[in-house]
């Protein structure tokens, strides 16, 4: 299986999102080539070329709603006929709050935030028996270099890693400009992100709202709860970070 991860926002006080997501789209190897068919279909019908990267920031604006409708359509069929058609296509998200103060680091330390997300990447690891091979989307060689070795502390250095015998020991970065897994993982980190900030709680929601509230509830539906790496806990496929559990 592989398990495209992205993020939507950060959490750092300088960061101007209220609610940083990080996601993971998880496709079984079967089901890459179908992924790969149907993105390719839809980037012809509405551009007429397959060079075209699916970006969160891109399509979900309010000009989406009012003016362009490509981005639109192009969100809304990747919703429809990828995110929650696509047999066995599973997603998780670790959502969090806006921090008031930078949080403190550890070197080598993975952060809590991907921690989490890896234990619900394992658990549906174990449901399907299978093997799970992360990729995040590449930013530069010092900071992959970075969350590689972060993780591999993780998996080879703690107890709850080492429960974690589902993922491979080896990250994957790939581009987003040429890999679609990326491109979904970014698009539904953006729609849980916008859901949180713009919907919940909210009676009554403008059109743009409207929208991301009906792809969120789509793709909520093709997440799922896992067990803990040590079996003793349920995990919530969506997770609202507790602020406790950020440091």
């Amino acid at each position: 299986m592989l398990a495209y991860i992205d993020e939507s926002g950060f959490p750092h006080p300088h960061d101007e999102t209220l609610h940083p997501v990080l996601a993971a789209v998880c496709i079984p190897k079967d089901e890459v080539r179908n992924i790969m068919q149907r993105m390719y279909k839809i980037k012809m019908d509405i551009y007429g070329r397959y060079d075209v990267e699916l970006k969160a920031v891109n399509v979900l604006k309010p000009k989406s709603i009012t003016k362009n409708s490509y981005n639109k359509e192009f969100a809304d069929r990747v919703v429809d006929e990828i995110l929650s058609n696509v047999f066995n296509l599973r997603i998780f998200a670790i959502v969090m709050d806006h921090p008031e103060t930078a949080l403190p680091t550890e070197p080598g330390n993975f952060p809590n935030h991907y921690r989490f997300l890896l234990q619900r990447i394992n658990g549906y690891s174990l449901i399907r028996g299978t093997k799970s091979v992360v990729c995040f989307d590449a930013q530069d060689e010092g900071n992959d270099m970075i969350i590689s070795h972060k993780m591999k502390n993780y998996l080879f250095r703690s107890t709850e890693g080492n429960q974690c015998t589902s993922i491979v020991e080896s990250a994957f970065f790939v581009s987003s400009k040429v890999e679609e897994g990326i491109q979904l993982a970014d698009l539904t980190a953006g729609i849980i992100r916008k859901y949180h900030e713009l919907c919940l709680g909210q009676t009554e929601l403008d059109p743009f709202s409207a929208w991301i509230f009906e792809m969120f509830e789509k793709i909520k539906l093709r997440s799922c709860g896992v067990s803990s790496p040590n079996g003793e806990q349920l995990l919530h496929g969506i997770y609202k970070l507790p602020a406790r559990l950020m440091i």
